[in-house]
């Protein structure tokens, strides 16, 4: 049975796709070169990179568009369903006994569009270690490292201990690589918190969160930088704050409030 969104969409990538290869006299060899480069992403074990750095924040943007509240952000190829849980308040995410890294208080507030609280909005955040890595996906990193999940209050207030992660290169051997490189771009993503919130109220919404003033956040690799998306943050080297939030050194806070508007809204 014919699909009529399908039908639509998909013919006219083929038109395009043709205009394309008889705008630029692509030759049989660099139209093999091209299937051949996507076939090797996958293999590569790279899933849908070479798409996410050129495509994602465009169709993100799509997403977006007209929408009520906090825009959605991208995914990235990093997420794992089912982190663990975590006890508090404080929340603090899992960290090995001498993770390094300065350490970061992310809090803020999940309420509607109009400004009420929502109360037990779950909130699921992953981010990299100090060195760029993420566990699961990086060797020598425990399971669930810097991953996990809680609940906002009933005022809808969060507020979750972890530390500040750096910016970092996607892989640059592999396919991805190989384009990136013949465009003379660099592999460099600006330091960012990803974060997956789910209610009642709104569904669920992806976001990633971004520290003002840091380095490559005006040519993220991937694109995906937006004002909207960009945290408050400040620097707090007072200790009878540190020793109030459980901390013994100075630390970055991070202050950034969502508003949803309903699902399908």
């Amino acid at each position: 049975m014919t699909n009529d969104r399908v039908l639509t969409v998909v013919e006219d990538l083929e038109r395009t796709l043709v205009e394309f290869i008889r705008k630029h006299g692509i030759t049989h060899a660099e139209y093999r070169a091209a299937t051949d480069l996507i076939i090797a992403e996958v293999q590569a074990g790279e899933a849908s990179l070479l798409f996410d750095v050129f495509l994602e924040a465009a169709a993100t943007d799509m997403d977006n568009h007209d929408r009520e509240g906090t825009i959605e952000a991208i995914e990235g190829p990093f997420y794992l369903p089912g982190a663990p849980w975590l006890d508090g308040p404080p929340h603090v995410l899992p960290q090995r006994p001498d993770e390094p890294g300065t350490p970061l208080l992310f809090h803020g507030r999940v309420t509607t569009e109009t400004g009420a609280p929502l109360p037990g909005a779950e909130l699921d955040l992953w981010h990299a270690d100090a060195a760029g890595c993420y566990s699961q996906i990086h060797p020598g990193i425990p399971d669930w490292n810097l991953r996990g999940r809680f609940h906002s209050d009933d005022d809808g207030r969060f507020a979750v201990q972890t530390i500040a992660p750096p910016p970092y290169e996607i892989p640059k051997d592999g396919p991805t690589g190989r384009v990136l490189n013949a465009l003379g771009r660099h592999f460099f993503r600006p330091a960012h918190l990803h974060l997956k919130l789910r209610h009642e109220y709104f569904g669920e919404r992806t976001s990633q969160l971004y520290f003002p003033g840091g380095e490559y956040l005006g040519s993220d690799v991937a694109n995906a930088v937006r004002d909207e998306l960009v945290m408050t943050v400040r620097f707090v080297e007072d200790p009878e704050q540190s020793a109030r939030h459980g901390l013994d050194s100075s630390y970055v806070d991070a202050h950034y409030d969502f508003a949803f508007a309903p699902e399908g809204a």
